[in-house]
Order: C-alpha cells, then structure tokens, then sequence
C-alpha cells in the first residue's frame, strides 16, 4: 500500500508542509549543505530555520548519489526511516516480558494504524523524528541495564538527533524516559552499599546527559532560527515566542468538551478504532500485571502529546505520528501477553488478532482512504509557466499567498511572499527589497480574488516594478504579471502550448495559430448580426454567413478569426457562440472533440492580450451544447483591435469544428 501511487504528486494532503520541506531540500540539492538552509519564500536572508535540517540534508545526499528524484527520495526516506523504527520497538517490547515471537505480534497492531499507513509515505519529517526518538529510548533502556558508556554515547547522540529534528516528537517520550530512569535508580538503591551509590550516580548520568545535551543544543537551534527569522519583517510571526499559542493551546481549549471530542474522533479514526480498543482492553484482563504496567506508561505517554501540545494535536492529524506507536503499542503488547493464557483457546486468539486487524482497516478506510487512492492534483501550470519565462535568479514577487509555497516549490524560484494582509505596508516592502540588486524582482504573482480585482493595488506595483499591467498568463486562483520589455520574448517561447489549469493570456503574431490562414475582407453590410461590422478575417476553411431557421450566423470553423475595431468608449462586449449540431450529433471520435474561443486585444507591438476564453466540449459536456452566451466588460475603454478567436481544442484535431458566431456587440 505505501508504494501506491509513488510517482503522483504531493499535493495529496497538508500539501503545504510537505511542499515546505521539499522546497527545503531542493535548495539544499542548489546551494549546499549548510545550517542556515534555504527556504527562501520571504525574501533575505532567504533562511527561515524550523527544524534542523537532517531530513532535507537526506533527500538531498540520496539524490546525489542516485539522481532519483526528490519527491520519490522523500517518501523512500520517510519509509525507510520508520522500517528503521521497528527493531527498537521490538527490542522495547522485551520490557512487557514478551518473547521474541509474541512481539511480532504487537509490532502487526502498529503497523495496522491508519496514521502510519498514510504518513510514512509522505515528504514529512515525522518518521525521521519518530525513529531518533525510539532509538534513544532503546539506547535508554539498554544503557541503564549496562551503564556502558558506548551505550550512553548513543543514547545521547539519538537524543540530540531526535530534539533537533522535532523536539514534539522526541517529548511523547518523556514519560517512558522518565518511568525507565526511576525504575533503574530503584534497583540501583537496592543493591550493597558499596556499590549502590556508584550505580545511582550512573544511573543519573544516563538521565541527565543525554537530556541535558539534546534539550540544551535544540534550545540554541532554536534562538538561533528565531534570530533568522527575526531579521526579516516578514518572518518574525514564524519565532517560537510568537507560536507559542499556537504549539501549546490555552487552559480553556483543554476545558473544552468539544477538543476532547475531536481528539476522540481523530483517535479512533487515525490510530486506534473503537472496536479495536474495546478488545485491547478485554486482552488486559488476561495480560500480566508486568504487560499492563507497561501499557499503562505507554498510555500516559500517547496522552502526552495532545495534554502538552493541545492546538497542535486539535489542528494537525498529523501529529499522531509522533505518539499513535504507543497507544497501539499498548493495544498489542496486551495482546500478545493475553495469547499465552491458558483460558484463551488458539481459535479465539486468532479470531482476536483478525478482527482488531480488520477493524484498523476500516478506519483507514473512514480516514485516509480517500486520500490514498484518489489521484493528486498535478504540479500547477502556472508554476510551469513561470519556471519558463521568469530567469533562474530571479525573484518572484506573491501577494495574496500567505506564506503557501507551492508556486514557489513547482516554479523552483526564489519569492518574496507578503504575509497575511500586509500589502499596504509600503515600507516594509522597501525595506526588504533594499537588501535586493536592482531589477531581481522579475515576476509578481497576485493571488485570490480580493486583490486579482483591485486594480489600483496592481497598477501601483506595476509602476513600481515596471510589470505589464495586464496579467501574462493565469489559473483559477492568481495572475502572473511580468516586465513589460520581457513579455513578448516570452509569449514567443510559450507559442501554441497548451495548459490544463493555467492559461497564457498574451500571444505573439498569430502566424503560427492558423497553418495554411487565408486571409478575406469583409463587407460590413452582409453581417447584420454584428455592431459594429467587423474589418476581416483570417482562416484555414474560411469564414461565411449562411441563414439557419431564419436567422443569419457567421460560419466559424476553427481555426478561425475575425477581426473589429471597437467603437470610442466601448466597454462591454456581449456575444453568442456555439458549435452545430451535427459537430456533436455522434459520439466520438465521430464528433468535435472541442474548440477553444478566445477574445483577444491586438496591441500595436503585435502582442495579443486575451480578454476572454472558454473550452467548450459538446460532445463530452450536456452544458456546451446550443448557443453560449459570452458577456466581457472592463472599466478601462476598449482601444485596441480586438480578435474574436476559434481555435482546435488541446488534442489538435479540427475535424468537425464547425463553430459559429450568431450575436457579436461591442459598445
């Protein structure tokens, strides 16, 4: 199940975090291996530390070393990671007085839980931390048994390791620390006088380094990263002192009957299931009092995580990486100590082990089912757009965004996003740029609908910056503009490309739109459906006016365009398009397969600014079929030529294309 859909994207679920470490470790793959690793969304110091980067130096050193690609190095990484997780578990199950084979047995209940399922695939740092911290606490248990220093060497290096990388992982593991450190000072006390105080002193150097030294340099990585972060404007809101909120949650949150509720909720679908839990407590009744100690830390530690971490356990589903190994941990190791009592028979034991597998499955299937199995959304066409006219050192001016970096991951360009809804802070503005050369912002990118439409915010930028004020291409959800003196090169290295979510909004010379274009002039006073007249036009079959039921229509077969010019003070354009009937009468491939309408504006340096564009798919959408309404206003004149354009859809097939035009007004 986990290699399913390997080669999709990562925009299956919190798209967002799993791109932010992406774009992590593909600046490390550029720029080198360093501590202050780029994630440059906010322009200089282009660092923005969150967790220490071993994750993203991994991705970086397996792509080195095997040209594999990084999203497919993450997910490989973040698998192997939590395989690696395993033999320390199966080690610290031993503390339930397991056998070696009844182990197997909880080990089977952990990799049952949905969380893990779905996570351990993704380009997430959880299982990197997961790991670190399961080791330390193997190192833990096994050195406070021997008090060895090599042992205690490595309990402190997994300790380091697991704090950097996400220190509230590595605290879930406090308790169990906690509970394996007094444990061995008691039976340290209980030893001869002689030697109890040398094994209590041991024992507390096993406690106390390692804890000191992984929790001692994550705090300095910590005001370290929030120094970065500080020294940009746009920044700051990322320090640990201003998340401190969001981490922790407030008393009144824990208080609240609704958050228990939904860590419920995320519980039995994401971990552990209602039924499966029911039986984990039946198999305690039959377990060793040894087994449910045991489970009974465990649990303490599971409930750590969202008692200490509340909002980010209330928000994050993800989070239950970090500690969903030892809630159903807990449920198997009861398990497997329950299968040795001689009043459970073999049936029943195995009837058990099935039906609390069977249950973990279909809270996988509630939860993260759908996730799994539905395909991705592909990278997004306009970051494609962007890597391709936008140069390599160039900087991506984004508002609108908040700090979401999937254009700037996809783009693979550095940005400088505004933060929330800080646009009109002018000044800061300028006071992050000062610490740019000149002319290295090289594209503005506006996001959402608020600010696509306010037109003062955007003719200011582009005055600013010297961006066309007219978007060069858009998608569903933001507008690309780009230096007015860069757009026609660009238009022309993007001629007759064709994009699924993003469209390109300005062309070159139509040369290269209709092979074989014949051109005709046109009579004003044989198209009666159109004000005002148009001038001519130019296409590959030609362009006439034919009467159907009564009615006079300009026959249009793609590809095909007319040309007019618009009267003084136009502003609205209102027409009506459609194919013919019988371009759709059959099923395909006997019918259309589609044409692409355009308006279009004809500058006089020969570039092309689309006004309007639409698909229409008759033969495969009900909706496209009959006469469609087109309606285009805009508050600026209409001065320029304007082109009304049909094209052969993205499949380049123009058999049976047999579009028209019955109403064309521009006033």
């Amino acid at each position: 199940m986990v290699s399913h859909a390997w080669n999709a994207s990562i925009l299956d679920r919190y798209e967002f975090r799993q791109v932010q470490t992406a774009l992590s470790a593909f600046w490390v793959i550029q720029d080198g291996f360093r501590l202050d690793y780029l994630t440059p969304i906010f322009g200089p110091p282009w660092s923005i530390p969150m967790e220490f980067p071993i994750y993203q130096w991994s991705i970086a050193a397996l792509v080195a070393l095997t040209q594999m690609p990084l999203e497919q190095a993450g997910r490989l990484l973040s698998v192997l990671f939590f395989v690696a997780t395993l033999p320390a578990v199966y080690d610290l199950l031993a503390l339930a007085g397991l056998s070696a084979s009844r182990r197997l047995l909880a080990l089977a209940l952990i990799l049952s839980a949905p969380v893990y399922l779905f996570y351990t695939r993704t380009v997430m740092i959880e299982t990197t931390a997961l790991c670190f911290s399961l080791w330390f606490l193997c190192c833990l248990r096994r050195g406070l048994e021997s008090l060895r220093g090599s042992t205690l060497f490595f309990t402190c290096l997994f300790a380091l390791l697991a704090a950097l990388t996400k220190i509230t992982t590595f605290a879930v593991y406090g308790i169990p620390a906690a509970v394996l450190t007094l444990a061995a000072l008691r039976r340290a006390n209980q030893g001869s006088s002689p030697t109890r105080w040398v094994g209590l002193r041991r024992c507390a150097l096993f406690a106390f380094l390692p804890a000191a030294l992984s929790l001692g340099v994550a705090t300095w990585w910590i005001a370290h990263g929030d120094g970065l972060k500080h020294s940009n404007p746009y920044a700051g809101f990322l320090a640990s002192t201003e998340l401190r909120h969001w981490n922790y949650g407030t008393l009144a949150l824990r208080l609240e009957p609704s958050y228990w509720q939904r860590i419920w909720e995320t519980i039995t679908q994401n971990v552990l299931s209602e039924g499966a839990m029911a039986a984990a407590l039946v198999c305690g009744t039959l377990a060793t009092a040894r087994a449910r100690r045991v489970a009974l830390v465990c649990w303490l530690g599971f409930l750590s995580g969202p008692l200490v971490f509340a909002n980010l356990y209330h928000v994050h589903d993800y989070y239950y990486t970090a500690n969903a190994l030892l809630l159903t941990g807990a449920a198997g190791l009861l398990l497997a100590s329950a299968w040795d009592n001689p009043r459970v028979n073999r049936r029943t034991r195995w009837v058990a082990l099935a039906v609390m597998l069977i249950l973990q499955y279909h809270a996988f299937d509630r939860s993260y089912h759908y996730y799994y199995w539905k395909e991705a959304p592909p990278p997004p066409d306009l970051a494609k757009i962007m890597r391709e006219t936008i140069p390599a050192d160039g900087v991506v001016l984004i508002s609108g965004a908040n700090w979401d970096p999937v254009l700037t991951y996809y783009s693979q360009r550095r940005s400088l996003m505004i933060p929330g809804d800080r646009d009109d802070e002018t000044k800061v503005l300028e006071d992050v740029l000062a610490k740019l050369p000149p002319r290295r912002i090289a594209a503005m990118v506006v996001v959402g609908k608020r600010l696509r439409q306010a037109e003062d915010f955007i003719s200011a930028r582009a005055a600013r910056f010297g961006f066309s004020p007219r978007p060069f291409a858009s998608s569903d959800d933001a507008d690309l503009y780009l230096p007015a003196d860069t757009i026609f090169s660009a238009a022309r290295r993007l001629e007759g490309r064709h994009f699924k979510s993003a469209q390109v909004l300005v062309t070159a010379a139509a040369d290269t739109i209709i092979p074989e274009a014949q051109l005709q002039n046109l009579l004003g006073q044989s198209f009666p459906m159109c004000s005002p007249a148009p001038q001519r036009a130019r296409s590959r079959f030609g362009v006439s006016v034919e009467s159907v039921a009564g009615q006079p229509r300009i026959d249009a077969h793609a590809p095909s365009e007319i040309y007019f010019q618009p009267p003084p003070d136009a502003h609205t354009i209102t027409a009506t398009v459609g194919l013919s009937p019988s371009a759709y009468a059959k099923p395909l491939p006997e019918a259309s397969d589609g044409v692409v309408i355009e308006i279009l504006a004809e500058q006089p340096d020969g570039l092309r600014q689309s006004l309007y564009r639409r698909h229409l798919q008759p033969a495969t959408n009900p909706a496209d079929r009959g006469p469609q309404e087109i309606t285009y206003q805009q508050t600026t004149p209409l001065v320029y030529p304007l082109v009304f354009l049909v094209t052969i859809g993205p499949a380049k097939n123009p058999d049976y294309d047999q579009a028209y035009w019955s109403r064309i007004r521009i006033n």
